[in-house]
Order: C-alpha cells, then structure tokens, then sequence
C-alpha cells in the first residue's frame, strides 16, 4: 500500500446513540440512526452514502451496540460483516472512537481515521467530501487531532462551539488553530459568540491517524487508554480474557471532554457544506417542506386551524384542531404531545418510561 493518506483512510460511522429525543418513532431497538427521517432512506443510510465517496465500501466501517447489529445489516447489506464493530458496552464517544482505533490498527498500522456520527443531515455531498479531504491532508501533515467547523446561522443553544481564527499556514490545506472548545452555551452566550466571529458550530466530525488519537488518550485519558491497550492485547493473543469486563470499567466520557478540550494540537477545517444535527423533533421542520400554515406534516395527518406544528403520524392518523407550537407525533409504540420550545427535553419522558 502507498503512503498517500487517502489510501490509509477509513471512514468509522458512529451509531451507538439511542435518538431519545425522537420517541416514540425511535426505540431501543431502531434508534434514531436507523429511522427514515429524511426521505426514503435511514440517516445511516445516507451516512455510508456519503462515506463512500471518500473511501471504498471495504472501509467503511460501522461501531455499534450489539442489540443494534441486526438492523444495521438488514440496512447495510453491502457491507462485510468484519465492518461492524461491536462495541462491549455503551461508554459515550471517548472509549468509543478508543476501540474504534485498536479496531483499525490491527486491519493497518497506518490508518487514518474518518469519524463521523451516523445521523446528521447534509445535503450537498460533494461539498462534504471536499472538506473531508483537506481535513485528511491537514491531519496528513503532522501530529494533528482535525475537527470541522460550520459556520453558524443562528444563536443556537443545542450544539457545542469550536472558537478557531488563527490560520495554520499549512501548505496546500486550509484550517484553522483551535483556541479551545466550549460546551453548549445559553443563549446569551450563543449571541455573542456570533458577534464576535471566530466560532463554529462543533459536528462532532473528526480526523486523525490512530496512533495520534491514542496518544491523546494516553496523555489525557490515561486510564482510558491502558484498558484499551489491554483489550487490544487480549485480541491479538487470541486470548479469552474478559473484554466486557474491562470495557466497562473504562470511564464514561465524550471525546470532546476527555480529549479535544484539553489537547494542544487540534486543528478546525471550515466545513464547504450545510449541515444539520436534526436532533429534535422541531429541527426537522428546517429541513423539510413546511404548508402553508408553518406546519411538519409527515404520513397520515389531518391538520385544521393548526399552525407552526409538527405532525407526524407513522402508521396511524393524527389529527388536529386549533392548536399551534406543538409537537404532535403518533405511533404504534406511543403518542407524544409538547410544547416545540421543549422538544429537547422528550428524553425525560423516556427515563420516566424506563
């Protein structure tokens, strides 16, 4: 194999999220990522799309809990069954991408990974695979961790924000220093974060070799980082030893916590595409054709005197009268109701439900 990076280069689809936010369509068993929100396809679907433009289909790879396994091959029936990672546990991002990399060391010692969630909204493609590629020459060009960055539109409260406006200087990219990375903000916050200019909205899209992510782990993740070692050792002895074990007693954290909020060698590639986290019920309505009332109508739904709602009926009918800002979503699993200014919070009613 050649030294050119693009020749090293796996796309690795996070789809471990369980998409509460989006009950009762999604359930334990067809998360979010799997469910057709746009369209006629699953937002998987439309993630290994976009995946393979960039790499060849042998690698692109999937990692996943094990009660996800059999819907993502029924969606996925074009990829190898060695190209779904099974994740031992649920351990949010930082273990995730973790065992992702020893996953993709053992395939090639050179790999590059290209991190992407498996259920956001992007609509020019050829715009992302730019992007995507000048990320790749930028974490090509040294011991970088590459993020990118979209420039936002609007005060938004739900995404965290990258603050980057120093240019790297790298010849033949285009990217950015990464001054630091901050949690979602309040809305004052958000507002004068677009004032000031110089920040992004964080996708959660990353780019880097395995051997760097690593040793960002083993500097700032210690603990992370020896469990995953010992797996990984465990592995290749063909040994029998506890990997679920040992997996779960690595810490519970987001990559952007445990990793690029403290790392010094993060750089932000400015995204060429528009994008969309879609992770609430009223976010669909910025990417869908609304009526003429300001409604989401999306299956069978009867809507009078009703304005600025999303109505959703997967498999029976919903219908309204005289209502507005609402959400109002019907299936055989479950009638949700509420207020659009809460529609990020539909979570709690599933803790309630648990």
């Amino acid at each position: 194999m050649s030294d050119n990076p693009i020749d090293h280069a796996f796309c690795v689809i996070m789809a471990g999220g369980k998409g509460e936010r989006f009950w009762p369509l999604s359930t334990e068993l067809a998360p979010k990522p799997f469910l057709k929100l746009i369209g006629e396809k699953s937002m998987i679907q439309l993630t290994v799309e976009r995946a393979v433009k960039i790499v060849p289909e042998e690698r692109v790879f999937i990692i996943l809990g094990e009660p996800h396994l059999p819907i993502a091959r029924e969606q996925l029936p074009q990829l190898p069954d060695r190209n779904f990672i099974v994740e031992p546990d649920g351990r949010d991002t930082a273990p995730c991408v973790g065992f992702a990399a020893i996953s993709l060391m053992s395939i090639d010692e050179k790999a590059f990974m290209i991190t992407l969630p498996a259920d956001h909204y992007v609509p020019d493609v050829q715009g992302f695979v730019d992007t995507v590629l000048n990320g790749l020459k930028c974490a090509a060009s040294g011991d970088y961790l590459v993020t990118i960055g979209i420039t936002p539109t609007r005060p938004e409260t739900g995404y965290g924000y990258i603050n980057a406006y120093e240019d790297c200087e790298l010849p033949g990219v285009s990217c950015w220093k990464v001054n630091n990375i901050v949690e979602k903000p309040d809305e004052k916050k958000a507002r004068a974060y677009l004032a000031e200019g110089g920040y992004y909205w964080n996708a959660g899209i990353f780019i880097w070799r395995t051997s760097v992510v690593l040793t960002g782990l083993e500097r700032h993740m210690p603990d992370l980082a020896a469990g995953l070692m010992e797996i990984r050792s465990i592995r290749e002895r063909d040994s029998r030893g506890d990997i679920l074990a040992i997996f779960m007693g690595l810490p519970k954290k987001s990559i952007d916590y445990g990793l690029m909020e403290k790392a010094d060698n993060v750089l932000m590639v400015p995204a060429r595409f528009a994008w969309d986290d879609v992770g609430t019920w009223t976010s669909l309505a910025r990417v869908h054709d609304l009526d003429e009332d300001g409604n989401l109508r999306v299956g069978k739904t009867v809507c009078v005197d009703t304005k600025d709602c999303v109505v959703y009926g997967n498999g029976i009918t919903v219908a309204t009268l005289g209502v507005a800002d609402l959400v109002i979503v019907g299936s055989e699993d479950g009638v949700l109701v509420c207020s659009g200014n809460r529609a990020q919070e539909v979570k709690k009613i599933v803790g309630q439900l648990e």
